[in-house]
């Protein structure tokens, strides 16, 4: 006996594409690769801002804020030496390939830091707090974190 007749042609519904009939081959999720990265992107940034803020108290600086928010900004390290408030833009970059993190902090992003400081100072002020009778002075600075890498620009703007 015979297995039967055998079509030369695969076997497909009236209308059906051939889009269906083709085997599934296993690869990899895009969108799980992109949140992969993500993930892997906020977490190099706080372990840069918490490697900033160890840098800061190391060297007698007192660490008052992080990740203090406005509607106008974000300030990543506020910290203060004497009558100097200091507000620290941190900038964390695994490589050069897409520029140094100090090139990151552009003109816009500066005024953002700027406007964010003038609310930041506005709440010291309206808490009551001592410290904003003590600030004399504010300075701006940017924490370039490159791989593992520090570097500091003090008074950078």
């Amino acid at each position: 006996m015979g297995v039967g007749h055998v079509p030369k042609e695969p076997v497909r519904a009236e209308g059906a594409r051939t889009q269906f009939q083709r085997p599934q081959r296993g690869r990899t999720s895009t969108t799980r690769h992109l949140a992969a990265t993500a993930q892997a992107r906020v977490a190099r940034g706080q372990w840069a801002e918490q490697h900033v803020a160890r840098w800061y108290q190391q060297h007698g600086y007192l660490v008052v804020a992080r990740n203090w928010r406005s509607k106008r900004g974000e300030l990543d390290v506020v910290a203060t030496l004497g009558s100097v408030l200091v507000v620290c833009e941190v900038k964390a970059r695994a490589t050069n390939a897409m520029g140094t993190p100090a090139e990151a902090v552009t003109v816009a992003k500066q005024l953002k830091i700027r406007r964010a400081t003038a609310d930041y100072r506005q709440a010291l002020r309206d808490a009551n707090d001592p410290l904003s009778h003590q600030v004399r002075c504010v300075r701006f600075d940017v924490a370039c974190v490159l791989g593992t890498q520090l570097d500091m620009l003090l008074d950078a703007f």
